[in-house]
């Protein structure tokens, strides 16, 4: 009785406001695979919420015990219009013809996905009697921005001498070879040099910390997050604004058993792939076994699915 009690009063405090929103495509059967096209949308609708959440306040209250509006984009005109309420959530479906991105450029695609997905939820607010203002304040900014994301995100970090900032930029598109992040390093007189940091997206990195005045630490969020049960950001990148050199330095043990794969199968540098695979092994990475035990047989060996699976038993 206790248990469910407590599980209410979280429930309802997480959805006193709108956490976020979420787009996509609702196949009628989900065992159905995406066609191409369908997959094309899904890109847009990935980057479109990206950005959407990103401008979205932190403290919208919509006077329901909502916390997310869900859009699905549907093939079957059988689900158009149609919504319901599930558990914090609020589902509502929208049509989409076929042959939904023929004769449309890039930006014709994207804008008219924008304005699809901003109808539906004006729906949503329409059933809880929100004004829809705040919402269309986002659909303008997103689009006066291209449609893209390229941003600064985090707050200004001072350096200990005073003398830099630094703070983090973010580059996004529906194009995964496409996204970057960066670290934006400005001075006194406002020269401003940037350092790539990977490509990523910009979610993925969670704070910025100068080490010392020439050393800024960049701290990327572990995928991985489930063994401390919240977000994880401990592993970083180190930037000398000096030299301009960016280096990685995986902590968590699935980030430095990763990294280390990376590094062996890319040819990049073997001695600190074997050091790093050795190191999570030691962390107890069940993985790390398999690959060393392989490179004993076949030290040549650089396919990533052949090193993880388990050795022959001779």
């Amino acid at each position: 009785m206790l248990k469910d009690k407590l599980l209410r009063r979280i429930s309802f405090a997480m959805a006193k406001y709108l956490k976020d929103v979420m787009f996509g495509i609702q196949k009628s059967n989900r065992k159905d695979e995406l066609s191409d096209e369908e997959k094309a949308i899904s890109k847009y609708c990935w980057l479109i919420e990206e950005i959407y959440n990103f401008y979205l306040p932190s403290k919208m209250e919509i006077g329901s015990n909502i916390w997310r509006f869900k859009i699905y984009l549907t093939p079957d005109k059988a689900l158009d219009n149609t919504t319901e309420e599930l558990g914090l959530c609020r589902d509502y479906y929208i049509y989409l013809e076929d042959s939904f991105l023929s004769a449309k450029n890039n930006y014709e695609a994207k804008l008219t996905l924008l304005k699809i997905l901003s109808k539906g939820i004006n729906h949503c607010c329409d059933i809880y009697k929100y004004s829809f203002d705040e919402f269309n304040l986002i659909e303008e900014k997103i689009i006066n921005d291209g449609i893209i994301f390229n941003n600064y995100f985090e707050s200004k970090k001072v350096s200990p001498d005073r003398k830099h900032t630094g703070q983090m930029r973010g580059y996004l598109s529906e194009n995964y070879d496409e996204r970057k992040v960066f670290l934006d390093v400005t001075d006194n007189n406002g020269n401003v040099n940037s350092f790539l940091i990977g490509n990523y997206y910009f979610r993925a990195f969670d704070r910025v910390k100068w080490h010392d005045t020439n050393i800024v630490f960049v701290y990327h969020i572990n995928p991985i997050q489930s063994y401390k049960r919240k977000k994880v950001a401990e592993d970083y990148y180190a930037v000398d604004i000096r030299t301009g050199f960016v280096t990685y330095h995986p902590v968590t043990r699935e980030s430095i058993f990763e990294y280390g794969v990376k590094l062996l199968t890319e040819n990049s540098s073997y001695e600190l792939a074997i050091q790093l695979i050795i190191q999570a092994k030691e962390m107890g990475h069940g993985k790390a076994v398999n690959i060393l035990k392989n490179l004993e047989i076949n030290p040549a060996l650089r396919d990533k699915k052949l090193l993880l699976q388990q050795p022959k038993q001779k």
